[in-house]
């Protein structure tokens, strides 16, 4: 592996650590803290940024096991943003349901695909 392989898969967790923890930005802790509640601010943006990121991850690992695992939840996280794009067009209610589901089955991707790689 490659540093610079390694260094998309930090950046990639990272991403996904900060996307994932974007509820916690109404939470009163947060907001009592103004540079928590900067970091948290950019939502959409570190969810381009890991998608990118991610793809390049891809790209830099080559043809390994973990490929199809990875290209499963690469597509999934695609979905997610194709959804937010098209947020303006469905009720809000549909949106966040939607959201919320695909921000779950992109987790649970993640995780098969880093066991998979790591273990398998």
């Amino acid at each position: 592996m490659t540093n610079l392989n390694l260094l998309m898969i930090l950046l990639s967790f990272a991403l996904l650590l900060l996307c994932m923890l974007a509820p916690l930005r109404k939470s009163a802790a947060v907001q009592k803290c103004p540079s928590l509640k900067m970091l948290f601010k950019p939502h959409g943006i570190y969810g381009v940024l890991l998608l990118i990121v991610s793809f390049l991850h891809g790209i830099l690992s080559g043809n390994k096991p973990a490929m199809m695992t990875g290209k499963a939840a690469w597509l999934c996280l695609l979905i997610l943003l194709a959804l937010s794009m098209l947020r303006k067009g469905m009720g809000t209610a549909v949106w966040l349901r939607l959201h919320r589901i695909f921000s779950v089955l992109l987790c649970l991707l993640i995780a098969v695909h880093v066991v998979h790689a790591v273990f398998l």
